[in-house]
């Protein structure tokens, strides 16, 4: 993702909802608002009926797995899942043979309910891109064997010196490993690179390279506007496709091409940063900027044009496309592909892109993925998934001016232009407007929004914000302003942008002391814009250092059992190639983002995969993450560095590394409530946990927790390794502690955490370290650790009095005292519907659709609507809507429906039943609708209350009630008191 105001933003369309790759089945989530373990799917229930779906376009997946993936368990078609160290062969009799499998499939289900598809899916995905009405989407959620609907997604883009600070170029380097030294390096690959485009006449992509095109590459370039595949492509750039069917030919805007071109600029900047050509001379604006590198020179380039701009619509991605290009990209042959794209909230990891890139990464597809743009905050990052390397940005240059005011101030920002040392004018953008401009675009240096008249020969201070910052150079140029001054007005990073006028990016509070000044000084203002002293540059901030934007973790959609991002890398201030029209007519240019972070990886994993072509990913990313080192102020700090900022050169020899294969990740998605078709469906669970991943992550700890993991001897000798391990507020004990390898050997270990003195509901992080000398093999750790861990709900059948027994795991030694909120009595509400269409975006009553109206107090501890059909042949569906919009549903091919909420909103909820099917014509049906008070009703308890608990050992309690009528149903919530753990307690 890049970091910019305007060129392509985010325009989120529809929800998630969930999918799978080549799975049997996937289990639906129950409507709560804690997690809880997946229920199984009811017999011959399709997973993806959980949903209600309105018109729109779908990515429909289907079950099996797709020829990435496939193992050869359906009689008669071999495997298709490439070895170890080999790439999938779409063009095999197997390949061909299974993927005709999939489409007939697909065309089947199709032809049902009358649809035509956009795209078919069957390298990497088993799926197809297709636009539904709402009948045919809900009838089609219903068809055996597809497994999910996902509505489509519009998602967005998220150096000559990176190289050296690198140390790619240093003695002994990462470079001079490879035989022809910089310019081969990572010869024998193809980096495939989604997004903007490609931009051919760039010295970066210039053929004549002396390096062949390895005999495994099968992909092609294709002509388009303004670009011919017989003059555009060589031996550099080897491939260029474009996928648009989902964004829609009439909305691409004129400005853009349709073809692989780049309409923005940035395609070829992360193109360029992952591998383009060696040595080649940047200059920006007449001023020359030294040589640029990709990571990766030697490597050849595959463009795979997904993202457009908008004439009338947000700019953006969207999966659909993304998908087909993936698809494409893993058939051509690619080695590596770099994602610098994502949306504006996490991603789940069964989201047909996440899926795509897990059967990548089976066929051997080292995948980077940006992190994103959105921090400081917590849990803003998207791309949870463990088969894929997800990259945070950092600072890597020093590039720093000083704007020194009239008065004597000086304020140190952001720069990498030319000084201006005489003092001239200093004024606020919004003194020097044109009249017919408002005090807001001025205030951000909108294009035509200053006077010449009154700007010309002054510094003009511009606020950051919607359109791109180097814009706002040009503009104050424009306007005859000899100076800039680039003001945050919220906490951000401050980037060192080559604007065409002597400029200085300054933090919010330096802007706000800049503006005072001018405010009280009027006309007399005056500032300069001249270099740091020898003292202000040692106090400068130091690199590499998170940038502000980076996105950060925890993930809240694997409930941060998944440590992400997993490593930092260069990302602020990136000089790369660009597309001369959307860069005011440059070649290169300095971009910030995420987006210039991960094709650093991306680039760096070529020339690992190259030195080393039998690694698998998994271990591919181990070692980028075991050798990273700590960032200046985020060392302890995961969730913003990952495993820290990469180290390249360390990473060719890690020593150890730990392996995941694909069978592991199929596993953790069994643990995620996924089942796979035979021999796949005896696969145990593994929990997120317990994967083995080169860091750990425990979202909830109650004392103590143990996971396991297994490393690999890559190294070529004989090493033991010995353990340490530190994370505060924990006593961490690893077994065994040292480790003896031979070269090639796999062993394993348990660590165990036990809880000391860790704060409850909140994150603790340190480190493991394997070390044998040469070697300090280093995973970040992340504990949350919790005061009790509890069953979601505990049920049982209608007594008047009775009890029933369940287990807790306290986090602690003490006592352990409960609270019971209700229990809430309630006689269902008997009534029937006919089978009828459920419009969720405009809900109708009639004769298949019923309403019921809640009332939910303020201080509401939980609230379910719970629905029970009389027929378990009929398939019915609940929708609770708040204020006109849709809060909650539960949709599934089940007859019986269920609807909770923990501590909801006050309000009137309108209930609707719908009878999706109804034998018979019409079902019977009864309907208890809870609300549930914070104060106990008085008729149940849980004992022993206290109850004397040890920490991390299981605890029995016992809940129990009495006075209660069997002809009603009881529902209430037990509160383990001190923490924020509950458990549901039904009845009847």
């Amino acid at each position: 993702m890049t970091q910019r105001s305007m060129s392509l933003r985010a325009a989120l369309v529809g929800v998630v909802a969930t999918t799978a790759l080549g799975l049997a089945s996937v289990a639906a989530q129950p409507a709560t608002s804690a997690p809880a373990p997946a229920p199984a799917p009811a017999p011959g229930s399709s997973p993806a009926s959980a949903h209600a779906y309105t018109a729109g376009r779908y990515i429909v997946t289907f079950a099996d797995e797709p020829v990435a993936s496939y193992t050869g368990y359906a009689k008669g078609f071999p495997a298709t899942q490439p070895a170890r160290g080999r790439k999938v062969n779409v063009r095999s009799a197997a390949a061909k043979a299974w993927s005709g499998r999939l489409t007939a499939r697909h065309d089947a289900a199709l032809a049902k309910v009358g649809a035509t598809k956009i795209y078919d899916y069957t390298v990497t995905n088993n799926a197809v891109a297709v636009q539904l009405s709402a009948k045919q989407a809900n009838q089609l959620a219903k068809t055996p064997g597809v497994l999910a609907l996902s509505r489509d997604q519009l998602r967005h883009p998220d150096t000559s010196y990176s190289p050296e600070f690198l140390g790619l170029t240093a003695q002994g380097g990462l470079w001079s490993r490879f035989s022809g030294g910089q310019p081969k390096a990572g010869a024998g690959l193809v980096v495939g690179v989604l997004d903007t485009g490609i931009w051919p006449e760039s010295a970066s992509f210039a053929g004549g390279t002396g390096i062949p095109v390895p005999s495994t590459w099968h992909g092609t370039c294709v002509s388009g506007e303004q670009f011919d595949k017989n003059l555009h492509c060589n031996d550099k750039l080897v491939g260029a496709r474009y996928y648009y069917a989902a964004f829609g030919k009439k909305f691409i805007a004129k400005a853009d091409y349709l073809s692989p071109r780049d309409g923005d600029g940035h395609g070829s900047h992360t193109a360029s940063t992952a591998a383009g050509r060696a040595n080649v001379p940047a200059s920006i604006d007449g001023r020359s900027l030294g040589q640029t590198s990709g990571m990766a020179p030697g490597a050849k380039v595959a463009a795979y044009k997904v993202c457009w701009s908008g004439k009338g619509v947000p700019d953006g991605c969207f999966n659909s496309d993304s998908v087909a290009a993936i698809n494409q990209a893993v058939a051509d042959g690619v080695d590596v592909i770099n994602y610098s794209i994502g949306g504006t909230s996490e991603s789940d990891v069964l989201d047909p892109v996440e899926q795509a890139f897990r059967a990548a990464s089976n066929a051997g597809v080292f995948v980077a993925n940006s992190a994103g743009n959105s921090g400081p905050g917590p849990s803003t990052l998207d791309h949870p998934s463990p088969w894929l390397t997800t990259v945070a940005a950092a600072t890597f240059r020093r590039a720093f001016n000083v704007v020194e005011l009239g008065n004597g101030a000086r304020y140190v920002g952001a720069s990498t232009t030319a000084t201006l040392p005489t003092p001239k004018q200093i004024v606020t953008s919004a003194s020097v407007k044109l009249a017919a401009a408002t005090v807001v675009d001025a205030n951000r240096c909108i294009a035509g929004t200053l006077d010449p008249a009154k700007a010309a020969g002054k510094i003009v201070i511009c606020d950051r914000g919607v359109n791109d910052r180097i814009a706002k150079g040009f503009e104050v140029k424009r306007a005859g302003g000899v100076g800039l001054v680039l003001a945050n007005v919220s906490p951000n990073s401050i980037n060192g942008d080559y604007h065409p006028i002597p400029a200085v990016h300054v933090v919010q509070a330096d802007g706000d002391a800049i503006k005072a000044y001018v405010s009280a000084s009027g006309a007399a203002a005056t500032a300069k814009i001249v270099p740091l002293t020898a003292a202000e540059l040692a106090s400068a901030p130091q690199v590499p250092e998170i940038a502000e934007f980076s996105s950060r973790g925890p993930s809240t959609t694997t409930g941060g059992d998944i440590l992400k991002p997993d490593i930092a890398a260069p990302g602020v201030d990136v000089l790369a190639s660009v597309a001369p029209p959307f860069h005011f007519g440059r070649s290169f240019d300095f971009i910030s983002g995420t987006s210039m972070a991960s094709p650093h990886i991306a680039g760096i994993g070529a020339l690992i995969k190259a030195r080393h072509p039998d690694w698998l990913p998994s271990e591919i990313k181990s070692a980028l993450m075991t050798s990273a080192r700590d960032t200046v102020s985020s060392a302890d700090d995961p969730f913003a560095q990952g495993a820290g900022f990469v180290v390249p050169n360390d990473a060719d020899d890690p020593g150890l590394v730990y392996p995941t294969t694909p069978t592991d990740y199929r596993r953790y998605l069994v643990g995620l409530g996924v089942s796979f078709a035979p021999p796949n469906d005896t696969l145990t669970p593994l929990s997120g946990p317990d994967l083995n991943q080169a860091s750990i992550a425990i979202g909830s700890v109650p004392g103590v927790a143990t996971v396991t993991r297994k490393v690999k001897n890559v190294g070529d000798t004989t090493a033991t390794y010995t353990a340490t391990a530190q994370v505060p507020g924990f006593d961490v004990q690893v077994t065994p502690s040292q480790l003896t390898l031979a070269p090639g050997e796999t062993q394993t270990f348990t660590v165990t955490f036990t809880r000391t003195d860790a704060a409850f509901d909140v994150f603790t992080t340190g480190a493991l370290t394997w070390s044998d000398g040469p070697h300090d093999v280093r995973s970040p750790v992340a504990l949350r650790a919790v005061g009790v861990a509890a069953p979601q709900e505990v049920h049982a059948d209608a007594s008047a009095t009775g009890s029933k027994e369940f287990e807790v795991t306290p986090g602690f030694t003490g006592d352990l005292s409960t609270t019971v909120s209700g229990l809430t009595g309630v006689t269902p509400t008997a009534d029937s519907v006919a089978t009828s269409a459920f419009d969720t975006e405009n809900p109708a009553v009639d004769a298949g659709t019923k309403v019921y109206h809640v009332t939910v107090p303020a201080g509401t501890r939980a609230a379910r609507f719970s629905l029970d059909a009389n027929d378990d042949t009929a398939d019915l569906d609940l929708f609770a809507y708040l204020d006109g919009e849709l809060v909650a549903l539960s949709a599934s091919g089940a007859a019986d429906e269920q609807i909770t909420m923990l501590d909801p909103a006050a309000g009137t909820y309108d209930v609707y039943v719908n009878g999706f099917s109804t034998p018979g014509g019409s079902t019977d049906y009864g309907l208890a609708n809870f609300v549930v008070g914070a104060a106990s009703a008085g008729n149940a308890s849980v004992t022993p209350d206290p109850a004397a608990v040890t920490q991390g050992s299981d605890t029995t309690l016992t809940a129990s009630w009495n006075g209660l009528d069997p002809a009603k149903r009881y529902f209430g919530v037990i509160t383990y008191d001190g923490t924020t753990s509950f458990t549901y307690l039904s009845v009847g």
